[in-house]
């Protein structure tokens, strides 16, 4: 259409502003019904940084003591992934399982830098657990050229130098040791410019994993350093004993400097404490993934009346009733949907993300503190995120 709107500075700016829809309508009626096919460059860029999912495979595996591998992840380009997307140090993947017919999902850290995905290399630690079911299905079946689907990078853990302070004093355990590694090798390799002081807390010294890596790091720069303070070990030039406000400040750059924590839960609640008498700006603080809860029912806040019972709970999907599935109070809601073979959409398992965000329509949950990270919105419109969620009664879930 060829006709044109004037705009005046009187009351016809009226009469011409209501004959807008009109001309709108003959465009959409004169344009073309078959889809537009161009492949504009942000759309492609933006696929390209964040993927949806990857296809990957297993270059290589390396034994770093008889419970933990480290795994280096490749493109699968016959599956369709040609580059690995980028990712900032301290960021992770989430990896979906089919085990047996169930649908499981699992977030790891890439500890290697993020330099190395240019080249198409992620690397991961994965740790068998005694009674791990994915990690020991892990190590009975992942082997080179073994085919894994991931997610693309996602998390929060990682330096930002807008808000971070530039010194970083790091604090962890084996179970948060992906997260620093990556940090520290892209400190090496100037991906990151930033300083890191890195608490390293273990039972004894042999236990600490990549402690040869991390020490190698640390001699070659100026700008990390590690101190490893060991609970059951007395050691000359170590740390003994635990993490606290006294040693963080021993060790803490002088100035202002960020803690990042990334660990167990059982690490998290032993140096909370002490970093709040830190009074730190809460800018100040950052934490990683913290997992699932291995004992819920220890917590000091998980309720009584509800240890040892089992409450049943409905699950509707698109809009119909799929199943009713028995649901443990010591067992998070999404360990029972995956259990009883139900795909949930999931991905960091912490609360953190949101990737999982459910409607309970139905029932009580117990959600332990410091794990709801839901906007305030969502909390009170019966929002809730069931990788941190426990049943407290019988219950009727949405899932997306």
């Amino acid at each position: 259409m060829s006709k044109k709107i004037k705009i005046r500075s009187n009351f016809k700016d009226i009469r011409n502003f209501k004959e807008l829809p009109l001309l709108r309508k003959g465009i959409i009626n004169e344009a073309p019904d078959s889809p537009i096919n161009a492949n504009y460059a942000v759309n492609s860029t933006a696929n390209f940084l964040h993927p949806q999912n990857q296809s990957l495979k297993i270059k290589q595996v390396a034994e770093i003591d008889k419970n933990v591998r480290a795994y280096v992840l490749e493109p699968d380009t016959e599956y369709g992934t040609a580059k690995l997307a980028y990712f900032r140090a301290g960021q992770s993947i989430s990896i979906t399982f089919n085990i047996n017919g169930l649908i499981l999902s699992r977030p790891y850290t890439i500890c290697s830098s993020p330099e190395r995905s240019l080249d198409d290399e992620y690397v991961i630690l994965v740790k068998k657990k005694l009674n791990g079911f994915v990690s020991q299905y892990i190590f009975s079946n992942w082997r080179k050229g073994t085919k894994v689907n991931a997610s693309t990078p996602f998390g929060n853990f990682y330096y930002q130098p807008l808000r971070d302070a530039k010194n970083i004093v790091g604090i962890c355990d084996n179970e948060g040791v992906s997260s620093f590694l990556s940090i520290a090798e892209a400190i090496a390799d100037g991906t990151l410019n930033a300083n890191l002081t890195l608490l390293y807390s273990a039972r004894k010294e042999r236990e600490a994993i990549m402690a040869e890596r991390f020490d190698e790091l640390a001699e070659k720069m100026n700008n990390f350093n590690v101190i490893y303070v060991l609970s059951d070990e007395h050691i000359l030039k170590k740390e003994r004993g635990f993490i606290t406000k006294t040693l963080i400040e021993k060790y803490a750059p002088s100035g202002k400097f960020s803690v990042f924590v990334s660990g167990s839960t059982s690490l998290y609640n032993r140096v909370l404490p002490q970093i709040a008498e830190l009074k730190l700006e809460n800018k100040y603080i950052r934490f990683g993934l913290s997992g699932q809860i291995d004992n819920p029912s220890a917590l000091q806040d998980f309720p009584e009346n509800a240890k040892g019972l089992t409450f049943l709970c409905k699950v509707i999907k698109h809009g119909e009733l799929i199943a009713t599935i028995p649901c443990a109070s010591e067992e998070t809601l999404l360990v029972a949907l995956e259990r009883e073979g139900i795909s949930a959409p999931a991905m960091c398992r912490s609360g953190e993300c949101g990737f999982c965000r459910s409607k309970l329509l139905k029932g009580n949950v117990f959600i332990p503190q410091g794990t709801d990270n839901r906007r305030l919105a969502d909390s009170g419109y019966g929002i809730i995120h069931p990788c941190c969620s426990y049943p407290m009664s019988n219950l009727t879930l949405v899932i997306g």
